[in-house]
């Protein structure tokens, strides 16, 4: 465990000033961790946020960065005014990552960081991430990837340096919709009431999946399925989907 923290933050302290997409997911919360502890007052962290991110996530974004005491620049983005992503196309990704990374830099710039970091693990190849071509045609350095680190070793340093290594794996709101369909700040809104109900409650991962038919498709931890069935959960839950204005709530079967 020594190791690989001390690996990746040798990748880290070949620069003496430099700022990162800090999103508060499981990946870029651990290089902000290992920065401040690394580049100290040299290293600043950059939030975006807008009608496309996770309720809740901004906050813990936040908490993260006065935790450990580092710059902290918070910005507002609007990707419904890209068409890509206004359509919900298979480049929404690719469209929202290039003007978040031209932000980036400028903000970058401003503190006199001359890289910008971002959260891409080793298991993030093996996806279908549009933003990764933003990124490398922009620039941006995944510390992570030059670690040699994946979804299970983060999580493994993690949970050594006292990180909420349980988070699940962030992604935007506009992922919960089929391409094509249309979003708008409403649609998007509808969905994170939906979630941030459950994780109120307890719950660690949940997607609520828009279908082709106006239903929603609910997706849980495997471990969490119990609690959800209860009366006390679901009846109130599916009460809420349908105030929301969706259709019928399916469930997605534990794995």
């Amino acid at each position: 465990m020594d190791a690989a923290i001390n690996n990746l933050e040798n990748c880290l302290r070949r620069w003496r000033r430099a700022a990162l997409l800090f999103s508060g997911g499981l990946d870029s919360s651990l290089l902000l961790a290992a920065a401040a502890r690394t580049l100290g007052s040299g290293f600043t962290a950059i939030t975006f946020t807008g009608p496309h991110i996770v309720p809740g996530e901004l906050a813990a974004a936040c908490a993260l960065g006065r935790r450990f005491g580092v710059r902290h620049l918070i910005r507002e983005i609007d990707p419904l005014a890209l068409p890509q992503f206004r359509e919900n196309t298979q480049e929404r990704c690719y469209a929202c990552k290039r003007t978040v990374i031209e932000q980036g830099w400028k903000l970058a710039a401003d503190v006199g960081a001359r890289v910008l970091w971002d959260g891409t693990n080793l298991d993030d190849l093996a996806d279908f991430r549009p933003g990764l071509k933003a990124a490398r045609e922009l620039r941006v350095l995944s510390p992570l990837l030059e670690a040699g680190l994946g979804k299970a070793a983060i999580r493994s340093l993690s949970r050594a340096l006292g990180l909420p290594w349980h988070k699940a794996p962030q992604s935007c709101l506009a992922t919960r919709f089929p391409y094509g369909t249309a979003l708008t700040g409403e649609a998007l809104a509808r969905v994170g009431q939906g979630e941030a109900w459950l994780r109120r409650r307890g719950f660690s991962h949940v997607r609520l999946r828009v279908q082709g038919d106006g239903g929603v498709r609910l997706e849980l931890a495997p471990a969490e399925w119990q609690v959800f069935l209860s009366p006390q959960v679901r009846g109130p839950f599916s009460a809420l989907t349908a105030r929301l204005g969706f259709g019928p709530l399916s469930l997605e079967a534990p794995r």
